[in-house]
C-alpha cells in the first residue's frame, strides 16, 4: 500500500479512498446539520442563518484539505514485456 501523503504538491495525485470517505461523510454530516438546524423553529433565524455559514464553511475547507491528500501511483505496466 502506497504511503499517503499531504501538501501542496499532492493535489494532482489521486486521493486515497479512505480520505475520500472521510472528506464525504463530514460535508453529509454538516449538510444534515444545517438542514436540522434550518428547520427547528426554536431557534432564532439570525443564529440559523450564522450556523449554516460556518457549517458550509467547514465543508469548503473539508474539499480544499481533501484535495491536498495524495499517493503516488506507480505505473505497473513499465516492467511487463
Amino acid at each position: 500500500m502506497p504511503d499517503t501523503k499531504f501538501g501542496l504538491d499532492q493535489v494532482g495525485n489521486e486521493t486515497p479512498k479512505w480520505s475520500k470517505w472521510m472528506f464525504r461523510i463530514t460535508i453529509i454530516l454538516t449538510t444534515v446539520a444545517a438542514f436540522v438546524i434550518a428547520a427547528d423553529p426554536g431557534i432564532p433565524d439570525i443564529i440559523k442563518v450564522r450556523i449554516g455559514v460556518y457549517l458550509k464553511g467547514l465543508d469548503m475547507l473539508v474539499l480544499g484539505f481533501s484535495k491536498m491528500f495524495g499517493v503516488e501511483v506507480q505505473d505497473t505496466t513499465e516492467n511487463k514485456n
